[in-house]
């Protein structure tokens, strides 16, 4: 190898790789390498931070855009949210008008003027050293930036009120711009006073009072534990609490206006004076004659009386067992019942689902602009006219007496108002429609499982009712068994009874049952087939399943009823139901009150006789508490008494009663003779001064296992069964027209039940068809051995088998 060759080479190829030089040095130092490096690196970083730059400017330009057009769209939903207020308020205001003129009420007055300020006089003025004084006392700032003296002043003005009260808005539960009161000045008067300047420390004393109870209720629920917040009970405490301050929002409006009218500020006051003097029960009862005035009972028409009593007494019945509060849309209170009612198309008659308690509805509601560009055709069916009966009430007259001829539907004769979501309206099927009739058990189990599939109606129609409940202690349910409604009712218990396996379910079935004899055969044994079906489901889901004739099994003399009227039919049924669960709405403090389980333990000792027939008898009370022989040995012969007398060493030892509703009408001949009815239990109910303290007709103790006799718990209540102009004169008891009536009702469950089921099923056996006759007899089969275990034998019967 040419060792000179490769030198020259490597030499060579050093000087090409060299940085160029200006001063052309053959050689560079590393301090001169490492300045190059660094300018370089200066250079670098330079031209990146100028590019940097260069895009947060543009990005900032960008957002500057952005906020600027952020800006003019906020403006233009503001002026547009104003212009949306100003015509919301003004189809309020004419809304408004249309109800005032429809009642007759007066007219709206003019809206007022919005100035721009407090205007301040020009001879009105405070020193800046003062005004700013005054604006720190009450913690506003003493200067804004740009402010000039008289937009201070104009700013002062706004908050101190005409009257030199202070008008800043309380941080309470309610804020409100009138001034609170101190503690000690918070006792009412109960004289109103007439003067504008003590009717507003009036106002103001009530505002101090409501506020300072809230918020002792908001701290109260605020110390529980955070597992009693979290629970049930817990949650609807809180619920409570947040509805009572949200209902209460309206009137606090009313009292800073100084509108509030005489007729709700004086029951107002009288709650309020009655609560500070701690008679709660009073105050209680003030507000149930503020909220429901007039109201009545759903089924009888009764509640009324209940709660039209003279001022110093003390309601016997809890109403808010049965009814609920609530608040319609003008902010004023309502009383609704705890309802829901179920029913075919044309079935509720002039009644509208929105009535006038609530907001009317707006028939011009269709005739507005829609989608389509061309005009829609409206088809509107013709109104059901409303009852002389209903205008009457609805125009505050005398109402004229009802009979038969003018009651066409059983909104005819109500004399209450309903909430919207108690009324629905089964569209599918049409009151009386031939052609496709409501009549069969599997229409209506087909039905509900049709509704179930498109919605959850235990969610949306039945749950708002039970979450505004504190304790439940059951649901009734008033059905038809021998047409459809007993397969609708079917389907609908078995769903209760998933969501509420532990709760008492009491089910009246209604209906003639296959009795009537003046309906046609076929239609006649279609009943017998849907009351069996009824039976076999209800009686198994339901705790107390009590079936009841469209016709009493006996008829007294001084009973008058046509069975064709379903206007007779359901006031007598009403009297008996209303009555015998009377003892579940009594106050608590009342040791009379019996709630639906203490009855339902009366009768149905094991839990499993759940079939129980309802008996009533009718008397005077002016006879009952005269206890006058002659008059009442003169009632008994015209039946208007309950038989007290019975025979002695009668096992049974409990009396009869005038009426049964339990029917016998198909029972069919046994072979097996005649046997004497044995009875398990039985739940009584007296109305009225009924001798029922005598050792004749008394049996053991539900809670005695291991006594003799029939088991039997007695309720009493002083309260008479009240007969208001819309109940069907069907009593003949007392001397003229009585307005009142003494009622005495008894659940009983005895050896009955299984004979009337048993025809029942020989029936059903004959002329159901093959596909679920065996089920069906084999579920019947199985309710009546419940009623003969341990009594089927021939000491009980009157021949021997």
């Amino acid at each position: 190898m040419d060792f000179a060759k490769l030198m020259s080479a490597q030499i060579k190829k050093s000087k090409e790789s060299a940085p160029p030089d200006s001063s052309n040095k053959k050689y560079l130092k590393r301090s001169e390498l490492e300045a190059q490096r660094q300018a370089a690196y200066l250079a670098e970083q330079k031209a990146a931070e100028e590019a940097r730059q260069e895009r947060a400017n543009k990005k900032r330009k960008a957002e500057e855009d952005e906020a600027e057009k952020e800006a003019e769209r906020k403006e233009k939903r503001r002026r547009l949210a104003e212009e949306s207020r100003q015509r919301r308020e003004e189809e309020e205001r004419e809304e408004e008008r249309r109800r005032r003129k429809r009642l007759g009420l007066p007219d709206l007055p003019p809206p007022k003027k919005d100035d721009q300020g407090t205007p301040v006089p020009e001879n009105e003025d405070i020193e800046d050293v003062e005004l700013v004084r005054k604006l720190r006392a009450l913690d506003e700032p003493a200067v804004l930036f740009g402010e000039t003296h008289k937009q201070r002043l104009r700013r002062y003005k706004r908050r101190i009120g005409a009257d030199n009260l202070a008008a800043i808005t309380t941080d309470g539960p309610i804020p409100t711009t009138l001034q609170l009161v101190p503690e000690k000045d918070m006792k009412v008067d109960l004289n109103i006073p007439g003067d504008k300047e003590g009717r507003q420390f009036l106002f103001r004393q009530l505002a101090s009072y409501f506020t300072m109870v809230l918020k002792e209720w908001d701290v109260t629920l605020a110390r529980r534990t955070e597992d009693v917040k979290t629970s049930y009970q817990g949650k609807q405490a809180y619920a409570a609490m947040v509805q009572a301050r949200e209902n209460m929002r309206p009137m606090f409006k009313k009292m800073e206006k100084g509108d509030l009218e005489d007729s709700m500020l004086k029951p107002v006051v009288e709650i309020v004076l009655a609560a500070q003097e701690r008679r709660y029960v009073d105050a209680n009862d003030g507000y149930l004659r503020l909220s429901i005035g007039n109201a009545a009972w759903p089924i009888g028409v009764t509640m009324e009386s209940y709660f039209t009593y003279p001022p110093e007494e003390e309601s016997p019945v809890n109403h808010d067992i049965l009814f609920r509060p609530g608040v319609a849309p003008d902010g004023s209170d309502t009383f609704t019942p705890r309802t829901l009612i179920y029913d075919l198309k044309g079935a509720f008659g002039s009644m509208k689902k929105v009535g006038a308690l609530y907001e009317p509805e707006d028939d011009g509601a269709l005739d507005q602009p829609g989608v389509w560009r061309s005009k829609p055709i409206i088809q509107r069916s013709q109104p059901i006219p409303p009852s002389a009966y209903q205008t009457h009430l609805d125009a505050g007259l005398k109402p004229p007496p009802l009979n038969t001829s003018t009651v066409r539907y059983w909104s005819d004769y109500s004399r209450l108002y309903y909430h919207p979501k108690s009324l629905v309206q089964l569209s599918e099927f049409e009151l009386s429609d031939t052609l496709m009739p409501f009549e069969t058990w599997e229409v209506g189990l087909d039905l509900f499982e049709k509704m179930e599939r498109e919605v959850d109606v235990m969610d949306r129609d039945l749950r708002p009712f039970v979450e505004e409940c504190d304790g439940m202690q059951g649901i009734q349910i008033m059905t038809g068994v021998d047409d459809a409604w007993g397969g609708w009712t079917s389907g609908w218990i078995e769903k209760l009874r998933d969501e509420y396996g532990k709760l008492s379910i009491w089910t009246w079935g209604l209906g003639d049952q296959g009795g009537n004899m003046a309906v046609p055969r076929e239609r006649r044994l279609q009943q017998i087939v849907n009351s069996a079906r009824s039976l076999n489901v209800l009686a198994e889901q339901s705790s107390v399943y009590i079936p009841m004739s469209n016709s009493p099994a006996k008829v007294p003399s001084y009973l008058s009823i046509d069975p064709s009227s379903p206007w007779h039919i359901g006031a007598i049924q009403s009297v008996a139901m209303e009555s015998m669960t009377m003892p579940t709405r009594l106050r608590s403090s009342d040791n009379r009150r019996g709630t639906l389980q203490d009855l339902e333990e009366s009768f149905n000792s094991t839990g499993k006789r759940r079939i129980a027939k309802l008996e009533m008898s009718i008397a005077d009370p002016d006879v009952l508490s005269e206890k006058s022989s002659d008059r009442i040995a003169q009632a008994e012969k015209v039946g208007s008494m309950v038989p007290r007398q019975v025979s002695e060493g009668d096992d049974n030892q409990l009396a009869d009663f005038d009426m049964e509703f339990f029917t016998k009408d198909y029972r069919i001949a046994s072979t097996r003779g005649h046997k004497k009815e044995h009875i398990f239990g039985r739940a009584e109910t007296s109305r009225g001064e009924w001798d029922v303290s005598g050792d004749v007709g008394r049996g053991r103790d539900p809670r005695d296992r291991f006594g003799s006799g029939p088991a039997l718990q007695r309720f009493q209540a002083s309260l008479l069964f009240p007969l208001l102009n819309s109940f069907p004169a069907i009593f003949d008891v007392g001397e003229g027209n009585a307005s009142t009536v003494a009622v005495y009702t008894g659940l009983t469950t005895s050896t009955a039940v299984a004979e009337q089921v048993r025809s029942l099923e020989q029936i059903v056996r004959r002329i159901h068809s093959l596909d679920e006759r065996e089920s069906l007899c084999n579920g019947l089969q199985t309710i009546a051995e419940e009623y003969d275990e341990g009594w089927d034998s021939g000491s009980d019967s009157d021949e021997d088998f």
